[in-house]
Order: C-alpha cells, then structure tokens, then sequence
C-alpha cells in the first residue's frame, strides 16, 4: 500500500499512528497528497490532525522512549529518500525485538536513520551562525534561507530565546516553510510565501552597510583560506549573509 501525508511532523505521526494500529502494508510513503494512479497498488491519504499527532506522540515515547523523539525529528527532517519507511520499519522492530535495538549503531537500519538524524543536526547547528536578518519597516526582522534539510522548524527554540522581546520569522524559500516568534511564543507555518521586495527599516541599509564594513575591515587577504571557508559558510548560502552582498549606500 502506498500512503500518503503533507511531510510535516504532525503528518507523520497520524501515518504511524494509523499504519501500526491497523497493521498497514506500507510498500511505499509518499510526501503529496497527491495520488500516483498506481494501478498495482492500494493508496490511501493521511489527513494530518494535530490532537492525533499527540497521541500517537505519547504512545512513541512509550515505545522508544522520550530521548529518541528528536532524534525521529532529525531524521524526518533530513528528507532522505524513504526514510519515512525506515521509520516505520524500525518502531515495528522495537515492538518485536525491543528498546535496546535503539543502542545497537551497527545494525543497518539504526546506522541509517542516525546518519539521517546527523545530517540535520549538522545543517541546524551551521544555521545558527549563517541566519542574517533584516529590520523590516514595521521594525520586525526578517531571515530568509534554503538549508539543505528541512531543519527550519528546529530554530524556533533557540531564536526565540535569543531575540528577546523581538518579532522575527525565518523563511525556508525552498520548502515555504517558516518559523516566528515574539520572544514569549513561537510557531511553525507552512505552505507560507512572502514577497522578496518587503519594505525595509529606513536605518536598515545604513546598518547593512556597517557591517559589511566591519566585515572588510578586518579581513586580511593574505590569510584567507577559500577551503576553510567554504567548510564552514558554504556557497549555497553566499546570497543571504549580509556581509557577501554588495554595499547599498
């Protein structure tokens, strides 16, 4: 049976919760609603229900145990190919062999969905340092990126944290999804699309400008190392740090 669910973490826990309860034959998981027309194989669409998503939730932590439970985030998040399957699989394996399966790194499929887990580890921990906002004229400030995993909606906690009392969103342009808060609350949206020539803070092209001086300033050609940097700012997110683009003054 092919399933199918709308990608988000809410989604997936209804598609568990209903694929173990009622012992689903699971061929294949599907990020779209969206049916293939398969006509050699069952599909079936899973809504996507907050409460559901809840319980299904809790009865995982019950399973896994609570510390695994943003470790299936991460690896969701990483968006490798069937990995919703190898999911799956693994919490049908937990039920028959038991927790410990969890702590055994060189059985394939645990090797597998802790590399996937890695990957957004890794791409969350290098957005932290690489988000650049900007004020917007409403003295919101605005993020705009394109990680390579869905790794978005685990910046909330941090940001939220960090920018006090501010009203601020982070936009992943790739997938529409973005992540706000105002320094008391913060939420996930999706499916959400902002203009790309947003009015901008009067002072905000002055202080762009100060920091790419800044950021000249005390760079010293002699010791650039291109490999380095790379490593840790690579190319692919040249085009939103404000340090890269051109002075506006």
């Amino acid at each position: 049976m092919i399933l199918h669910y709308d990608g988000s973490l809410c989604g997936f826990l209804c598609l568990v919760g209903r694929g173990l309860k009622e012992g689903l034959p699971i061929s294949r998981i599907e990020r779209s609603a969206t049916r293939s027309g398969d006509l050699f194989a069952a599909e079936l669409s899973i809504t996507s229900d907050s409460a559901t998503a809840a319980e299904v939730a809790l009865r995982l932590e019950k399973l896994v145990g609570k510390s695994f439970m943003p470790r299936l985030a991460h690896a969701l998040f990483s968006e490798e190919d069937r990995i919703e399957e190898d999911l799956v699989e693994l919490f049908q394996r937990v039920r028959r062999e038991g927790r410990s399966l969890l702590m055994n790194p060189p059985d394939l499929l645990v090797n597998r969905i802790d590399r996937a887990a890695q990957r957004t580890q890794r791409e969350r921990h290098r957005l932290l340092g690489l988000v650049r906002f900007e004020r917007l004229v409403d003295s919101s400030y605005l993020a705009r990126c394109r990680p390579r995993t869905n790794c978005v909606p685990l910046l909330g906690s941090h940001f939220n944290k960090r920018l006090g009392g501010q009203i601020w969103l982070i936009f992943d342009e790739q997938r529409k999804v973005a992540v706000c808060g105002d320094g008391h609350h913060w939420q996930v949206n999706e499916q959400v699309d902002i203009a790309a020539d947003l009015p901008r803070h009067p002072t905000e092209t002055q202080m762009s400008d100060l920091w790419r001086d800044f950021y000249h300033s005390i760079s010293n050609p002699a010791r650039t190392n291109q490999r380095l940097r790379q490593q840790f700012m690579p190319h692919r997110y040249w085009a939103f740090l404000t340090e890269l683009q051109p002075f506006r003054r």
